[in-house]
């Protein structure tokens, strides 16, 4: 389960069965594990409840959501999932933190048709990522190295092209030329902190031989649920189109 709310939008919760790594699978019973018959519900900290609707959504790597349109994600405010299936039923509870923000967002040119883009993180109360959208896509992608812990003090960061896959031959840190790009960087609770250093943590090693990923994953899901449902306090940056060199 990857659920999220973020202040002024609605819940989004993607659901899937779990898999053994012993198993055997092609593209073919990976999609069969996508949960499309959930009845999945959020209930505000006021009483208010949404059924939330699945639908297709071809930019979400499920390639299919469960969204809402009632309960929009208000800072301060808590909300809980609950999701039912199967005849089992799994809760969360999350609450949105106050949005953080970047300054002095700087495009360079590396070298031939690569970019850097680098900010600055005024002091944080709280911890908070960065995620990617490239080329008009509604999903955001964690960016590599992009989860930072709360802090006094001002720091310079560079950041990175979005942690799709790093098994990709083509991968490079870099942004390219034609790349449009946007930006959301992400207030977190502690566990949610937690939760995406250790999704980020898994995802580098996975492909280390010398520190691979042993560890299983954090979870705020009730009932042996993977996953997690967090509130983020949000804010956008259209960066524009990397030009071309």
């Amino acid at each position: 389960m990857e659920g999220r709310i973020e202040n002024g939008k609605a819940a989004i919760v993607a659901l899937s069965l779990n898999i053994g790594n012993q198993n055997e699978y092609s593209s073919e019973n990976l999609s069969d594990m996508i949960v499309r018959w959930a009845k999945v519900t959020v209930v505000d900290d006021e009483g208010n409840e949404e059924i939330l609707t699945g639908r297709s959504h071809r930019d979400y790597p499920t390639r299919y959501i469960y969204t809402g349109s009632e309960i929009l994600g208000e800072v301060g405010h808590s909300y809980r999932l609950i999701v039912e299936y199967s005849e089992q039923k799994w809760e969360a509870t999350t609450t949105i933190p106050r949005p953080a923000m970047l300054e002095d967002i700087t495009i360079e040119h590396y070298q031939d048709s690569l970019y850097t883009i680098s900010a600055v993180i005024p002091p944080l109360s709280t911890p908070c990522s960065i995620d990617c959208s490239l080329n008009g896509s509604a999903y955001y992608a964690p960016t590599l190295l992009g989860v930072y812990n709360a802090s006094t003090e001002y720091r310079h960061i560079t950041i990175n092209s979005p942690l799709v896959n790093l098994e990709r031959n083509d991968y490079v840190t870099y942004f390219k030329s034609n790349d449009a790009v946007r930006l959301r960087l992400n207030a977190l609770d502690d566990f949610s902190y937690y939760y995406w250093s250790e999704w980020e943590n898994s995802m580098i090693n996975s492909v280390n031989p010398v520190f691979p990923s042993i560890s299983n994953m954090p979870t705020n899901i009730s009932n042996n649920g993977i996953g997690i449902w967090s509130g983020y306090g949000t804010a956008y940056y259209d960066i524009g189109v990397m030009p071309n060199p």
